[in-house]
């Protein structure tokens, strides 16, 4: 029992990094200390996708390979939540001109790959990326599978590295060329996110786990990742600074020390997460624009950190209120 007081709902650490992803976007630190900022969001921020991404291959993809109907569910879940994302997010984009001489191949990508908004690039890759590891690990098992996933990230973050592509000879050059005629970045359902469904699963059927080392790992791994990422920053080397090659390790050791001192899930922080996630965009178009209208633009806008607190102040009312107004829905239909 006392053990088991010191654990911590898995849905817990999902509902903390979510507001990790709100400072990518808003950069709370910038004007007060750019290097932190960088720190902040682009080094420690990354880790909060593949948290998402590895509880996802926890749950859902051992059931799934035991039951396929249970990933065509799951799938059809996120399909119906990007769709009301996409019309949820149409008014901004018409507010913000993404459709002026937009053309087909355009909407199509940003429909299918690249989302509709600058976070809703995760559903189509979520969707995309799951049904992908689903197949490797069925076909292969879960080592190649593994190895398989590793080699795809890997071509991932050169993808996104100029320097990876100046030191490609010519022909591989013209392979990544071809690739981001289809794709923005790596960072998508093909390259990014199948190795984080992969490890997610490896840690729910791995049972020699070193709890004690763990998080001596974790945190060594992400000493050498902030390595990483500066020496990446300084010298400018990165398309998009999402990928980078000892994330993989580090999370792997995270979630299993995470996994060692968590409990079940909590569907109700869960969706508050997930709520967060979907809407924090919404508000802060919408704090920026009242701000505008009231004339308080220094105060809630230019300073950073006073628009992320606020955001994320907002977003999260808003998403308990959603859950709040879903119980009381669900105690009147009984």
């Amino acid at each position: 029992r006392k053990i088991m007081s010191k654990k911590i709902n898995i849905d817990i650490w999902r509902f903390i990094v979510s507001f990790l992803i709100v400072a990518i976007h808003i950069s709370p630190f910038d004007k007060i200390n750019p290097e932190f900022d960088f720190f902040f969001t682009r080094i420690l921020g990354r880790i909060a996708v593949p948290l998402f991404l590895m509880i996802t291959g926890y749950y859902i993809l051992d059931r799934a390979l035991k039951d396929k109907q249970v990933l065509v569910d799951y799938t059809k879940k996120i399909l119906k939540i990007y769709l009301l994302c996409i019309l949820l997010y149409l008014p901004i984009n018409i507010y913000m001109g993404s459709f002026k001489n937009i053309d087909i191949i355009t909407i199509l990508k940003d429909v299918f790959i690249n989302g509709t908004l600058y976070h809703l690039w995760y559903f189509p890759a979520l969707i995309v990326g799951v049904w992908i590891t689903y197949y490797l690990v069925k076909k292969l098992g879960r080592k190649k599978a593994l190895i398989a996933t590793i080699l795809l990230y890997i071509i991932g973050v050169f993808g996104d590295s100029y320097y990876g592509i100046t030191i490609m000879n010519q022909i591989t050059k013209n392979i990544y060329e071809f690739i981001f005629n289809i794709f923005d970045y790596t960072r998508n359902g093909l390259f990014y996110v199948p190795i984080f469904i992969c490890l997610g699963h490896i840690v729910k059927t791995d049972t020699r786990k070193n709890t004690k080392l763990n998080l001596l790992y974790a945190l060594l791994f992400f000493i050498l990742i902030s390595a990483e990422g500066s020496i990446l920053h300084y010298y400018n080397l990165q398309r998009h600074d999402s990928m980078y090659l000892f994330l993989l390790p580090l999370m792997y050791f995270l979630f299993c020390y995470l996994m060692d001192h968590s409990k079940t899930s909590n569907k109700k922080i869960r969706n508050i997460a997930t709520y967060i996630y979907i809407f924090h965009p919404l508000f802060i178009v919408g704090i920026r624009f009242v701000s505008g209208i009231i004339g308080m633009d220094k105060i809630f806008v230019e300073n950073n950190l006073i628009l992320y607190l606020l955001v994320c102040i907002t977003t999260t009312i808003f998403a308990f209120l959603i859950e709040k107004i879903k119980e009381v829905v669900k105690n009147e239909r009984k």
